[in-house]
C-alpha cells in the first residue's frame, strides 16, 4: 500500500482574511485544485498602486484511510508568480494565527537558474526576485535542502529535478537578487540544466505526515488505562486540533467532550468508544475498551485528558505585490510537496 497523489489534499484554515486572527486550525473546507482565486484573491488597482503585504494559511493533509504517514515530506514553490508580485513560504503551527506569522523569519522560495549547469558542477547561480534575497527574505541560507527542476510542470515525465543539500556554512552569498549557491561538500548536480528554464527551490522540511496523540494524563488514583500498549488511535480523514476530555459518569460510563466540539458522546470501559467526526465520517479518535487495557477502580468525576494532531502540516505563504506593480491576468504561484510512504 502506498499514499495516492489523490489522498495529498489541500485545507483552508478556520478563518480566512486579512486580520490578525487570519488562520487558525484545520477547518473542513477543501482547496479545489486549479480554480480561480482558490488561495488567493484578485490584486486590485489601489494595491498595486500603493504596494501590499498579504498572508494566508493552509492546511496539507494526508487524507489515507489506511492510516499511513507520508514521510520525510518537502514543500517548496515548484514555479514562481510570473507577475510582479511574489511570495515565499512558512512553517506553520496547527493553531497559529496571522498575528503569529508576522514575526516569522524563516522563508522559503524560488529563483531560475542564472546561467547553463553542467552535471558535476557544486557551484552555481540563482536569480530571486526582488524583497526574496540577502537583505529581504532570505530564502537560500547555509544547510537547506533545495530542488533543481527544468520539468514542465511538477508531475511532468520530461525533465530532470533532484533535491540536494547546500554546505552547513558559506554555502550562500547574494549580490543583489543573484544568489551564488555551494553545494555541501562530495555533491554535486547530477543532470545537465539549461539557464532560464530551470527552477531552484529552498525546501520545507517537516516531520512526518500522520495523525498524532499527545499530552496523556490520568485524574485517578486506584484506575489505569494501558496506554503504553493500546495507544489511542488517530484517523488520517477524521482527526482534528482537540484537547479532549473524558469524565466518569461511574466506576464504568464516562463522556467525553472536546475543547471546541464539545461533547462527542458517552461510552464505556468494556466497549470501543470511536466518536464519529461529522464533517469526514471518520473517526476523531478511537479508544479500545475491555480488560486490558482498562483496570482498577475508577470513580464518578475522575478524567483523562489528551490532545489529538491532524494528519496535516501547517504552511504560511506571504504575498508581496510592490508600488507600481504591474496588472497580470492568470497570475498564479504554484506550490508542491512530495514525500514517502510505507
Amino acid at each position: 500500500m502506498a499514499i495516492q497523489s489523490s489522498e495529498i489534499q489541500w485545507y483552508l484554515p478556520q478563518t480566512v482574511h486579512d486580520g490578525p486572527g487570519n488562520g487558525g486550525p484545520l477547518s473542513a473546507r477543501a482547496i479545489p485544485d486549479g480554480v480561480k482565486n482558490n488561495v488567493w484573491p484578485d490584486v486590485s488597482q489601489s494595491e498595486r498602486e500603493t504596494g501590499s503585504t498579504k498572508y494566508r494559511k493552509t492546511f496539507i493533509k494526508i487524507a489515507n484511510d489506511d492510516d499511513l504517514a507520508l514521510i520525510a515530506p518537502r514543500i517548496f514553490i515548484e514555479t514562481q508568480t510570473p507577475g510582479d508580485d511574489s511570495v515565499v513560504l512558512m512553517a506553520g503551527t496547527q493553531t497559529d494565527t496571522q498575528i503569529d506569522a508576522l514575526d516569522y523569519t524563516r522563508f522559503y522560495g524560488a529563483g531560475t537558474l542564472d546561467s547553463s549547469l553542467a552535471s558535476g558542477d557544486a557551484t552555481f547561480d540563482v536569480n530571486v526576485e526582488p524583497g526574496n534575497e540577502g537583505s529581504g527574505h532570505a530564502i537560500f541560507q547555509d544547510g537547506d535542502l533545495i530542488r533543481i527542476s527544468d520539468k514542465t510542470s511538477v508531475n511532468a515525465i520530461d525533465g530532470h529535478t533532484e533535491f540536494l543539500r547546500l554546505a552547513a556554512s558559506n554555502a550562500v552569498s547574494w549580490n543583489g537578487t543573484l544568489a551564488t549557491l555551494t553545494l555541501e561538500e562530495g555533491v554535486t548536480v547530477g543532470f545537465d540544466y539549461a539557464a532560464l528554464e530551470t527552477r531552484v527551490a529552498s525546501v520545507l522540511e517537516t516531520a512526518d505526515i500522520a495523525a498524532t496523540i499527545s499530552d496523556w494524563h490520568e485524574s485517578s488514583l486506584a484506575g489505569t488505562y494501558d496506554e503504553s500498549q493500546y495507544p489511542v488511535l488517530g484517523d488520517n480523514i477524521g482527526t482534528i486540533e482537540q484537547n479532549w476530555t473524558l469524565t466518569f459518569t461511574s466506576a464504568t460510563q464516562f463522556t467525553c467532550a472536546g475543547h471546541s466540539v464539545g461533547s462527542v458522546g458517552t461510552g464505556s470501559i468494556y466497549n470501543t468508544f470511536a466518536p464519529v467526526n461529522p464533517d469526514f465520517d471518520q473517526p476523531y479518535f478511537t479508544l479500545a475498551g475491555g480488560a486490558p487495557p482498562w483496570g482498577g477502580t475508577w470513580a464518578a468525576g475522575q478524567t483523562i485528558t489528551w490532545t489529538t494532531h491532524p494528519a496535516a502540516v501547517a504552511l504560511w505563504e506571504k504575498r508581496t505585490v510592490p508600488a507600481g506593480a504591474n496588472s497580470r491576468s492568470g497570475n498564479k504561484v504554484v506550490v508542491a510537496i512530495s514525500g514517502e510512504s510505507a
